[in-house]
């Protein structure tokens, strides 16, 4: 049997407020774009160069203009904003792992603090939470991550044994399954047809690196398990993120390393992408694995310098009270000195695909260059470059894009957390 769960095209937003917690508005009109932004997005796309290889379907992109926009806006404040300093507890969000949003328009949080799938409706009131901490039906440990499911289910996975748990639309546990293979894997997507997409540390790379100080890159292998976890489909092997390892004896010291690389991995259509920002391209498989469309667009390869460490700790030290300054930054300075590093810089930061199947990816900026809002490149459903666009600079991480939202995780300058929806107005025939 096959299934297509889709994400919500749209959030019915409401001029209503619920206390602090919710703030609704009017989406921004935007009646009349410009010709301008439609002239340089239909140019953009026509300047593509698509050609296909042993059924692969190669599109190669320019570079838009650093000073042109799409033409699409978002919001100057958020339509619905979950999240506060103090209150009800399902309002005290920690550490936020992701959200979406449910055929009905309810907002669903996965808050790995309290092992909790918390469900708010599509103004942002709290309606109920599933799941919480245990090792019971529908319980979790260490929650990691969670999906849509066919039939308007989710699907979460957490740290024992990797498992994944499946609950219904309203937070009726369904059953538990864990992923067939190597012990050191992590479930990344759900695929619309109800398998799961994951990676896995691959066991000579663990052999190789085993008690070896130094910079350590990971290798990872991607497949395509079933809905009972059975191993399917190999997506292929995959250069993931640096870190540094010093060993003593039997303890081990890991550490996260600047301008470190990553993957990103998500459902564009019904293709599954596996792009790592190494370079500046995505690739698109089949269920099955066979490589189906490859996306690049013109970039420059930066190479890291002493100098990029610098701006990056002085971007860090400047944030602290001055008294402390001084001493923030000889700290960060010891850390560094003598760590090898990333040789260049990431092609982009991340990626993900709209309701719409347009392609976004955001755009890397180096250490230096200030705290501007992310600037998105983005791309047509056949791959083509349109233009850019900015989303909020508060909004750090992205989780969802409808067809006139965007949903996405901010916090304030006190370290508290929201979920937040903010309103998306598109030009007519994008």
């Amino acid at each position: 049997m096959s299934f297509v769960v889709r994400a919500p095209r749209r959030l019915p937003f409401a001029p209503a407020t619920v206390g602090a917690i919710v703030a609704a508005m009017t989406m921004p009109a935007c009646d009349n774009p410009g010709d301008g932004a439609a002239a340089d997005a239909e140019s953009l796309a026509r300047q593509a160069v698509i050609r296909d290889s042993a059924g692969v379907r190669i599109v190669e992109n320019p570079r838009p203009p650093a000073d042109t926009r799409l033409g699409w806006e978002v919001g100057t404040e958020p339509a619905v904003s979950i999240g506060a300093l103090e209150g009800e507890e399902p309002y005290l969000l920690d550490r936020v792992r992701g959200a979406l949003t449910l055929a009905d328009g309810r907002i669903v949080v996965a808050d790995i603090g309290s092992n909790e799938l918390r469900v708010f409706d599509a103004w942002g009131r709290y309606q109920s939470t599933w799941g919480g901490t245990g090792d019971g039906p529908g319980e979790f440990e260490n929650l990691l991550g969670f999906d849509r499911w066919p039939g308007d289910s989710l699907i979460t996975w957490f740290a024992q044994g990797r498992r994944l748990t499946v609950f219904d639309n309203r937070g009726h546990f369904g059953r538990t399954f864990a992923l067939e293979g190597a012990i050191h894997r992590s479930p990344e997507v759900a695929l619309p047809t109800g398998r799961i997409l994951a990676s896995e540390a691959i066991p000579e790379t663990i052999l190789r690196d085993l008690r070896q100080d130094g910079l350590h890159r990971r290798e990872d292998l991607y497949q395509v398990h079933g809905a009972e976890g059975e191993q399917q489909a190999r997506l292929g092997t995959f250069y993931a993120t640096e870190t540094h390892r010093e060993y003593s004896g039997s303890r081990i010291r890991v550490m996260s390393l600047l301008f470190d690389h990553d993957i990103a991995s998500f459902m564009w259509g019904d293709l599954v992408v596996v792009a790592p920002n190494y370079s500046y391209e995505i690739r698109a498989f089949d269920a099955d694995g066979t490589l189906r469309r490859i996306v690049r667009r013109d970039h420059e390869v930066i190479a890291r310098t002493a100098s990029h460490v610098d701006a990056y700790i002085e971007d860090r030290v400047t944030r602290e009270p001055e008294r402390l300054r001084a001493d923030r930054r000889r700290t960060l300075r010891e850390r560094y000195e003598g760590i090898p590093l990333p040789e260049t810089h990431p092609a982009f930061v991340t990626a993900i695909a709209d309701a719409l199947d347009h392609l976004w990816v955001q755009e890397y900026r180096l250490p230096g260059e200030g705290d501007a809002a992310p600037l998105w490149t983005i791309f047509d459903p056949q791959g083509r470059v349109l233009g850019l666009v900015e989303t909020p600079a508060g909004v750090t991480d992205i989780y969802e894009i409808g067809d006139n939202h965007i949903l996405g995780r901010a916090t304030d300058d006190l370290g508290v957390e929201y979920v937040q929806a903010w309103p998306l107005s598109r030009r007519e025939g994008y």
